[in-house]
């Protein structure tokens, strides 16, 4: 029996799917591309969303947006208080919780008034909307919108096509998900750098290569009378206050947090030729760290600061790795850092930073420091 016309439409749009879907860059990607494939086939889309529970630090859902006249943005949604009161009145929610999809007739009073986005989109022209789960492999429920303009809503063909197409994006969606909470993972817990390198396959004990950076080494003063002295959260509270502030000040000068240990912080700021921009920014992050509000006054920190070239890469054993840097330069930086309570100043660096620094920093003696054989001159950066 040969093919109708609906049934060549609905197999050309599921093998575009299939295989261009995947070729997308983003979920913005492939939500605009099919969006625009929807209307070639007749199907009026003029809004459209994919939306998804994520795993992430902060936010805790995001959704693509796409309408007809500004193509696609991104918004993710943090779920504050109004936020998830906001969420439980829409089709949405129980898309999410029990996978039950909505088609509203937004010119019909009784439909647009179920819920409050009902109103928002018929005063924005649109006449039907239809909210229709996408279940992934592991049994939950994302979220695909359409909505039209045309008068007519979304006609029985056009309804057939849409549900015919949902299993391919479910497939092809749940893919980007997968990819991106890798990478949100990567770049959590190992850094934005790091986690780029691991998920393009160095992976191996050793993999990695030599770099030049300027390395950051901090760590609170007296944390463990602190913490004899504090309830468990005050001291979870202080942590999280002093880790945030820290690597604010860091990542917005493009350095790069590698570890949080106990309560210091190790830390790069690599460069390729131009270590003068690279101590600026660091020592940018330094006064601003130091110069900050953010904490009590018996909040006490030091910062170490030295350059040179470290190992960037894997270190472990067996199948349990750690991407990091390690090197003398990261035990001088460390060690510089130790000295920053005995000299009651808060920025340290090593002669070989200061003297390529354009900013004024003066010598506070030589000393010894553990695993350096001859005296250690440092430096200090007035604040």
């Amino acid at each position: 029996m040969a093919a109708t016309d609906d049934q060549k439409t609905h197999a050309r749009l599921i093998n575009w799917i299939m295989t261009e879907g995947p070729r997308q860059r983003s979920p913005s990607g492939l939500l605009h591309s099919f969006c625009l494939k929807m209307r070639e086939a007749g199907v009026r889309v003029d809004r459209s969303t994919l939306g998804a529970p994520i795993l992430h630090p902060v936010a805790k859902s995001s959704f693509v947006f796409w309408d007809s006249e500004t193509g696609t943005h991104e918004r993710w949604f943090t779920y504050a208080p109004d936020q998830l009161e906001m969420l439980k009145a829409s089709p949405i929610h129980k898309i999410y919780t029990r996978g039950e999809p909505s088609s509203l007739r937004l010119d019909q009073q009784h439909q647009r008034d179920l819920y409050p986005i009902g109103a928002d989109l018929w005063a924005e022209g649109y006449y039907q909307y239809e909210a229709l789960p996408l279940k992934f492999s592991d049994d939950t429920y994302k979220v695909l919108t359409l909505a039209t303009k045309s008068s007519d809503g979304f006609s029985e063909p056009d309804q057939r096509l849409i549900e015919t197409t949902v299993p391919a994006i479910t497939l092809v969606f749940e893919g980007f998900i997968a990819r991106n909470t890798a990478r949100t993972l990567m770049e959590t817990y190992v850094g934005q750098r790091a986690g780029l390198r691991v998920l393009d396959g160095e992976i191996a004990r050793g993999d990695g290569s030599s770099i030049d950076a300027v390395i950051w080494f901090s760590d609170l003063r007296g944390f463990t009378a602190l913490a004899q002295s504090r309830s468990e959260s005050d001291v979870l509270n202080i942590l999280n206050s002093y880790f945030g502030t820290l690597t604010e000040a860091i990542e917005d000068q493009s350095g790069e947090v590698l570890k949080f240990i106990g309560d210091a912080i190790l830390a790069i700021f690599p460069y390729e030729g131009d270590v003068h921009h690279a101590i600026a920014r660091a020592e940018a992050a330094a006064l601003k760290v130091v110069s900050s509000d953010a904490f009590q006054d018996d909040i006490k920190f030091g910062i170490g600061l030295h350059t040179g070239s470290v190992f960037y890469g894997n270190v472990g054993g067996g199948n349990r790795l750690d991407f990091t840097v390690i090197g003398n330069s990261v035990n001088v930086a460390s060690r510089i850092e130790g000295l920053c309570s005995s000299l009651d100043t808060p920025i340290l660096a090593s002669a070989d930073l200061a003297s390529m620094s354009a900013k004024p920093w003066h010598s506070r003696g030589k000393h010894l420091l553990k695993g350096v054989t001859d005296p250690f001159e440092v430096f200090a950066l007035k604040v």
